[in-house]
């Protein structure tokens, strides 16, 4: 392109050197308003301005609903509003009505960050905002700053109608579409997702320049900042400023703002992303951050922790940064009892019941009662199980006691439902068990004063059970989560309860995450967990890869245990629902079933990791559980909650896919220390030939540049993967899925394009 005297409004050209800015605003307008008669230098600049396929332009007409512009979760779309427009009337629960100017429709797969660029730099007087709505038009969110950027963030997938309302004047604007899973945690978002940071504060350093440093409360109120603390080595700990009101909007009572204290938080994220993203511009600033918050690292102390490999098998350390349990959610163990005096597992129980009828199988002298002491189930006193207190111990031993081991949540409450005796457990036994479990009438004729959210079955045998059935089916129907395991006999043959409706069936796995040799499997299988193998020694701990937890003996001696079964793999899944309903207790059976099938409508994160032959299969099922994935995608759910932190060595990655389209031949992916030390990245490959990725290692920091080579490939998708290893303690790997296009349009449309001249250290027009 060549540039010449006059051809763009401004100042006259400088010696020296320029910058060239591009607006991508459609209908963008720059005028001049004085003559340019000065004879001014001539000359040329070249480039090549590439537009993606996913940036577009409005499209009029767009307000109504019917009429909304169709918008992937990934996009930049480029307009303009004004109060004038006719306009579609949205309202909210109050009631409220708003007239919004422009629509879009919004179909994304899972969480969705939204930002409006205003273009207007008299926001007094032009003032946008924006408002998420679902497909029928109800306002279910909103941002109305003061600021030239409005941000909102779905919680989930779905489709939403994204509105821009011009609240008074007019403005072009731009809105990027950015999927949370494709944003970077450790790299240069300035918000980054799952991050946590005090909401109005920021932390700048500006250069060692002298006159940078000078007067930094000076220099915090020309950007709209109040200056709270200065540190040695310069950074300085500065406030968003009070937002100025404009008179304005006081005198335009038919566009009230919606009062909403979650439309004010959005508000101050906009003011913050834009605060930070104009101080990074700034040539006099270093760095520009919020003032993060950063959590302890959640380990336990308990002596015997570090033998429960089971743990870090399910990512259950990580789970424990977002949550550790909680005691309104209970968990109901249908077993033999369990041992009430065991010093590591009683702070955890509740009084429970005893349902054996059998006088000669319970072993206690009496039928029914409201005692689920386990009494031992071997008539001879020399041999006893004591199963259930395995099973208790596995799900919420007491923990980070610095004694014993460690159990899968520390906070849930534990209600032993004794059924199993010397001569096993009945069906009959079992069932007003369950019943009792879910607050349901049952025989015992009294209630629990709480009921469980989880009963956990470690028991089976083969036949289909229909007494067990029609329990299993009331207490689902009342909001109970049924967990069995599935059997020890290596078989695909039928058994009860595990294969019964509604049941999480539970297979084993080993401390390589293969099938325990002695776990059942077949079509009725959902999902495996740790049930270990006590004739190995793999890890080389000196001690058998079985699972260890809480165990007694007939002599009345309390202590630990390796046991292997289907029994211990059932309670690891029993224990990660629990967590995940102690971030989310909304959560429903139908809930879970769809997130173990990964096919819940309000978040794609997989609760389990594939083993086996891709995708479900009868020796795995969904494949194995993930403590973390479980956790993140429950609070994810409608009715999450809670927080996350970062914590220890942990390999971060700044894309978890990369799309190179059809157009873009290389993209970058950032590896980072989330945590402290040193993270060395052992490897880094591409697995297709089209497909490279260098370097092939190196210390974090490090920045991988991918590629790829169309040359030769016939039109369609490819689909390849980068994997990366590293030396972290904790997610150690990672596997960044690629999609690559050949064919098709290569380029989109972001309307008129308007190029500026100006002078890069003063920023002025030439």
């Amino acid at each position: 392109m060549k540039l010449k005297s006059g051809s763009i409004c401004g100042n006259d050209l400088k010696r020296g050197g320029w910058a060239i800015l591009l607006f991508l605003f459609a209908g963008l307008l720059i005028s001049c308003n004085k003559d340019n008669k000065e004879a001014t230098p001539t000359g040329t600049a070249s480039g090549k301005l590439v537009v993606p396929p996913e940036n577009r332009v409005e499209v009029e007409p767009n307000d109504a609903a019917a009429q909304a512009q169709p918008v992937p979760e990934t996009a930049s779309v480029s307009g303009a509003a004004a109060a004038s427009d006719p306009g579609f009337t949205a309202q909210d629960d109050a009631a409220h009505s708003i007239d919004i100017s422009d629509l879009y429709h919004l179909s994304a797969a899972g969480p969705v960050r939204v930002i409006l660029s205003i273009a207007s730099d008299k926001l007094d007087e032009n003032d946008l905002d924006l408002f998420l709505l679902d497909p029928s038009g109800k306002i279910l969110d909103f941002s109305q700053g003061l600021v030239s950027t409005e941000f909102i963030e779905t919680t989930a997938g779905g489709e939403f109608l994204i509105g821009v309302r011009a609240f008074q004047g007019s403005s072009a604007y731009l809105i990027d579409f950015s999927s949370l899973g494709t944003l970077s945690v450790a790299g240069s978002d300035p918000l980054p997702p799952g991050a946590e940071w005090v909401p109005d504060e920021l932390i700048v350093k500006r250069k060692e320049d002298a006159g940078a440093r000078r007067k930094p409360d000076a220099f915090a109120a020309r950007n709209g900042l109040t200056l709270k603390q200065s540190f040695p080595g310069g950074a300085d700990l500065m406030a968003l400023s009070p937002e100025a009101q404009p008179s304005q909007k006081a005198t335009i009572p038919s566009k009230e703002k919606v009062p909403s204290l979650k439309g004010e938080a959005n508000a101050l994220k906009a003011r913050m992303w834009e605060t930070i993203q104009t101080l990074r511009r700034d040539p006099q600033v270093a760095y520009a951050e919020p003032h993060f918050i950063r959590r302890p690292s959640v380990v336990p102390n308990d002596e015997r922790y570090p033998l429960q490999w089971h743990y870090s098998l399910i990512s259950l350390p990580q789970a424990w940064e977002v949550s550790t349990g909680s005691d309104d959610v209970i968990v109901a163990v249908i077993d033999s009892g369990v041992l009430f005096d065991h010093p590591d597992l009683g702070p955890r129980l509740m009084d429970g019941f005893d349902f054996i009828q059998n006088p000669a199988s319970a072993g206690d002298l009496s039928g029914i009662d409201a005692d689920a002491t386990d009494v031992g189930d071997d008539p001879k006193r020399q041999s006893s199980s004591f199963h259930g207190t395995h099973v208790a111990g596995t799900i919420g031993a007491a923990t980070n006691n610095a004694t014993g081991v460690s159990g899968i949540t520390w906070q849930t409450r534990i209600m032993p439902l004794r059924v199993c005796g010397s001569l096993g457990c009945s069906d009959a036994d079992i069932a007003q068990a369950i019943l009792y479990a879910a607050g349901l009438e049952n025989s015992s004729g009294t209630l629990p004063p709480q009921p469980a959210k989880v009963i956990n079955m470690s028991l089976g045998g083969a036949g289909r059970s229909e007494t067990q059935q029609e329990a299993i089916t009331r207490a689902r129907n009342a909001g109970v989560i049924v967990v069995a395991a599935a059997g020890n006999e290596n078989t695909g043959g039928f058994t009860s309860p595990a294969g019964l409706e509604g049941v999480i069936s539970v297979a084993a796995v080993d401390i390589n995450s293969r099938k325990a040799s002695y776990s059942n499997y077949g079509p009725t299988v959902d999902v495996a967990a740790p049930g270990g193998n006590g004739a190995t020694d793999l890890n080389g701990d000196g001690f058998p890869d079985g699972i260890l937890s809480a165990w007694g003996d007939d002599s009345g001696r309390f202590g630990f245990r390796f046991m292997q079964g289907t029994s211990m793999a059932a309670p690891h899944v029993s224990g990660v629902l629990a967590l995940m309903l102690a971030v989310n207790p909304k959560l429903v059976p139908a809930d879970i079933d769809l997130l173990l099938a990964g096919t819940h409508p309000e978040t794609p994160i997989r609760i389990t990791r594939d083993l086996g032959r891709s995708g479900r299969d009868d020796l795995y099922g969904q494949g194995l559980i993930d403590a973390s994935q479980a956790v993140l995608a429950a609070k994810a759910v409608p009715g999450g909650t809670g927080g996350t932190a970062p914590a220890g060595p942990i390999l971060a990655v700044s894309n978890l896919s990369l799309d190179f389209s059809n157009f873009m031949n290389t993209l970058q992916i950032d590896l980072a220390n989330a945590g402290i030390g040193t993270l060395t990245v052992t490897s880094v490959a591409a697995d297709a030939p089209w497909l490279t990725a260098t370097p092939a290692s190196g210390t974090a920091p490090l920045t991988v540049n991918v590629t790829v080579d169309r040359t030769g490939l016939p039109e369609g998708t490819y689909s390849a993967a980068v994997q990366i290893a590293s030396d972290a303690a904790q997610n150690p790997a990672a596997a960044i899925p690629v999609k690559m296009r050949v064919g098709g349009a290569t380029s989109g449309n972001v309307g008129t394009v308007f190029v500026l001249v100006v002078d890069k250290e003063t920023l002025e027009t030439v």
